[in-house]
């Protein structure tokens, strides 16, 4: 495939964002949020953060329903509503149906389909899958609303996990590459977000991924932990104290179990995480559950119990939750 010649600036986005930007905080009480030297503005939550969640269809749900279930469970409309999309794959019909009920939908964009490629982000870089990139961007400018990009996220994954794709080196040369062909395309609408695994911050991993302030929309971190039952702090505490300091709106993303040894865990670890997040966390502007079965068969559905879900609308009532 041919290569696209890449911009070094991100001023196109800035320009046609500055006006818009402005009415739009002045319209809905909220606020610029730009980056450190960085021209362009994202529009986040004033106070609070946006409260959203990936929910796994069931039965024979559509993705649709799916949202609409959950919804009806939770006692509450979220925001933000995830779906997975292979590299490939540019149907965006249910982002569509999202726009239009009012959510904002968030793609978690894989770099690779099924099969594992620990050589994706050098292939990527090097202007190998420019044509499928073009694709995409095409596809979600013509989508109109907001969407967030969650591209190759947990990419600090170590070789042989399913979301390795390269080194950091090699990762932040082909994030740049896809953001700036986005630009390229004009699809403005789309904002970037960049997020590894929530842990891997407190030891020096995450952030040496970065790509840029001038390539991050958002900065998210992720944890869904399998058979460890650390505290919401204990996991997210250096991705806070490394994220709070790059002047970008902060992102969560979170499923979890319950502890087999604790009844009352789960529904616990949500209280805090909730009050943890309200109380000390302020950067954090949008907050995603894990509502779902995961590939490995373990229950991260919100009501695995009746705490846990008294819990988890319990968090959503909040008012910082419903900005």
């Amino acid at each position: 495939m041919g290569q696209l010649p890449i911009q070094t600036t991100r001023a196109p986005k800035a320009r046609r964002h500055v006006g818009a930007s402005i009415i739009t905080a002045l319209l809905a009480g909220s606020l610029l949020w730009a980056g450190a030297g960085v021209a362009s503005a994202v529009t986040v939550p004033a106070d609070g953060a946006y409260f959203g969640a990936y929910v796994q269809s069931q039965g024979s749900q559509t993705p649709m329903d799916a949202v609409n279930s959950f919804e009806r469970l939770v006692g509450r409309k979220i925001k933000v509503v995830n779906k997975y999309h292979p590299f490939t794959d540019h149907s965006y019909r249910f982002e569509a149906d999202l726009i239009a009920t009012g959510h904002i939908p968030m793609i978690s964009w894989r770099a690779t389909d099924d099969a594992l490629d620990g050589h994706r982000a050098e292939k990527i870089a090097s202007g190998q899958y420019d044509s499928l990139i073009r694709t995409t961007a095409d596809a979600l400018k013509q989508l109109g609303g907001r969407v967030l990009l969650r591209f190759a996220w947990e990419m600090d994954q170590p070789p042989g996990e399913r979301q390795y794709i390269g080194s950091s080196s090699e990762v932040i040369a082909a994030w740049r590459r896809v953001y700036n062909i986005f630009q390229s395309r004009n699809a403005t609408n789309v904002e970037f977000l960049w997020a590894p695994r929530g842990a891997s911050f407190s030891k020096g991993v995450g952030q040496t991924f970065y790509p840029g302030d001038a390539y991050v929309d958002w900065i998210g971190g992720s944890a869904v932990p399998l058979d460890n039952w650390n505290s919401f702090g204990s996991i997210f505490d250096g991705f806070y104290s490394w994220g709070s300091q790059q002047s970008k709106p902060l992102f969560i993303w979170v499923g979890i179990r319950e502890n087999p040894n604790s009844t009352a865990w789960k529904a616990s670890w949500i209280s805090d995480m909730s009050a943890t997040i309200r109380q000390s966390m302020p950067a954090v502007k949008a907050f995603v559950y894990y509502h779902a079965l995961s590939p490995k068969g373990y229950r991260f559905w919100v009501d695995t119990s009746a705490s846990a879900l008294n819990a988890y609308k319990d968090m959503g009532s909040k008012s910082f939750f419903n900005p």
